[in-house]
C-alpha cells in the first residue's frame, strides 16, 4: 500500500505546474493518510488503525459548491479480536466540498457525501455497507505553486450495522489542468464598398450629410452603421472599450446599487446588437500581493458577468478576465488613485 501511495504522489507532482494559485486549475489530486477510530461493533483487535488513499477533486466556478471529489482509501491489514482471521477494508466516496476563506492563504472547508466499503473478509457485524460521511477541515494554500496542505475530521457511518467511526486525515493537494481563457481581440469590421461609376450631372444636387445612428460619424464614413444610441465609438463609428464606471471598495467584489444602472444600460446595448461579444476586464489597486490581486480581479470580473447573465445576456457572449494590479490608470500612492484603479471595463467585439 505504501508503494501505491508513493507512486501516486510522484505521478501527481510531475503533472502540476508552478507559479499559479490553486484556484486557476480545474482539478486537484490529493494523496492522503488517515486514521480511523471505530466503535467496538467492528470486532477488530485494534479499533484505531491506519489508512492511505487518494482523492481527485473538480473545482467549480459560479456555484454554491466549490468542489466535487471522488476518493479511494484502503486500510492496513486488520486482525479480528475473537479469531485468527484478518481483513482489509476498501472505501470509496463521492463528496461535495464548500470552502470558507479565513485569510489570503488559510481557509476552512466542510464536506459531506456518500460511499461504499468493501470488507475483504467479512466477520460478524463487520460487513460490506453503504457509507455516509461529513466533516470539517482546514486548508493552507502555499503561494505561487497551487499546492495546499489539508487536514480534516469526519464522522463516518456504515448504514448496514449502524457502525460509527471517526476519521482524521492529512493530505497534500496538487493542481491539475490549468483553466484556459480564450483571448478575444477587438477587431474593426471591414466593409467592402461597391465601386460606383460616376455620372456627370448637369446640376449635381448636394445631399445633406446624414448620421442615422447618431454616433457622431457620418453615414459615408461609418463602418458600423447600426450602433446603439449613446455608445462611445471610434473614428470609424465602431465600438471600442466601454467604461462601465464601476468602482469597488478595497478588498471587495460587492457591486454597489449605484452602479447597477450602468450594467443595465450595457446589457441593453448587447441585447440590441446580437452580433456583439464582450470581454469584461477587472482591475485592482496595488494593495496586497500580486497573486491575491490577480484572484480578486478575476472575482470582480465574474461578479459583473453574473449580473449581465441575470439581465438575459447569453453567457456565450461574455468572457471575464482579471488583470490584478498590472494596468493602473492612476497613481496608487493616493486613496483617490487607488479607488480609480479598482475598476471594470468592457472590450466589445463585433
Amino acid at each position: 500500500m505504501k508503494k501505491i501511495l508513493l507512486t501516486s504522489l510522484l505521478c501527481s507532482v510531475s503533472l502540476f505546474s508552478a507559479s499559479n494559485p490553486s484556484n486557476l486549475y480545474g482539478y486537484e489530486v490529493t494523496p492522503f493518510v488517515s486514521g480511523i477510530l471505530t466503535d467496538s461493533k467492528a470486532g477488530l483487535d485494534n479499533n484505531n488503525y491506519l489508512n492511505a488513499g487518494i482523492a481527485l477533486g473538480k473545482n467549480i466556478d459560479d456555484s454554491f459548491i466549490d468542489q466535487v471529489e471522488i476518493a479511494y482509501m484502503r486500510s492496513d491489514s486488520l486482525e479480528y479480536d475473537a479469531t485468527d482471521g484478518n481483513t482489509n477494508v476498501n472505501r470509496a466516496f463521492l463528496n461535495a466540498v464548500k470552502k470558507f476563506a479565513l485569510t489570503e492563504k488559510l481557509s476552512a472547508y466542510g464536506l459531506a457525501g456518500a460511499g461504499y466499503q468493501d470488507v475483504s473478509q467479512e466477520l460478524g457485524d463487520h460487513e460490506d455497507s453503504v457509507l455516509l460521511n461529513y466533516g470539517v477541515g482546514l486548508r493552507y494554500d502555499i503561494p505561487y505553486y497551487g499546492i495546499a496542505l489539508k487536514g480534516d475530521v469526519r464522522h463516518l457511518l456504515a448504514l448496514k450495522n449502524n457502525q460509527n467511526s471517526l476519521i482524521y486525515t492529512f493530505g497534500l493537494a496538487l493542481p491539475l489542468g490549468k483553466k484556459y481563457t480564450e483571448t478575444i481581440a477587438a477587431t474593426v469590421p471591414v466593409v467592402n464598398e461597391p465601386v460606383v461609376q460616376e455620372e456627370v450631372m448637369p446640376e449635381p444636387i448636394k445631399a445633406e450629410p446624414m448620421d442615422d445612428d447618431k454616433d457622431g460619424v457620418l453615414n459615408e464614413f461609418d463602418k458600423c452603421p447600426n450602433t446603439s444610441t449613446g455608445v462611445k465609438v471610434n473614428k470609424d463609428g465602431c465600438f471600442e472599450v466601454v467604461n462601465l464606471n464601476i468602482n469597488f471598495d478595497n478588498d471587495s467584489v460587492q457591486i454597489k446599487d449605484q452602479y447597477m444602472k450602468n450594467i443595465e444600460t450595457f446589457a441593453k446595448i448587447l441585447k440590441e446588437n446580437k452580433s456583439l461579444t464582450a470581454v469584461i476586464e477587472a482591475h485592482t489597486d496595488s494593495k496586497g500581493t500580486d497573486a491575491y490581486n490577480q484572484t480578486l480581479s478575476d472575482r470582480r470580473a465574474i461578479a459583473v458577468v453574473n449580473e449581465l447573465k441575470k439581465l438575459d445576456v447569453n453567457s456565450s457572449r461574455l468572457t471575464s478576465r482579471g488583470y490584478g494590479e498590472s494596468q493602473p490608470i492612476a497613481s496608487n500612492d493616493t486613496a483617490e488613485g487607488k479607488a480609480l484603479n479598482r475598476r471594470v471595463t468592457a472590450l466589445v467585439n463585433k
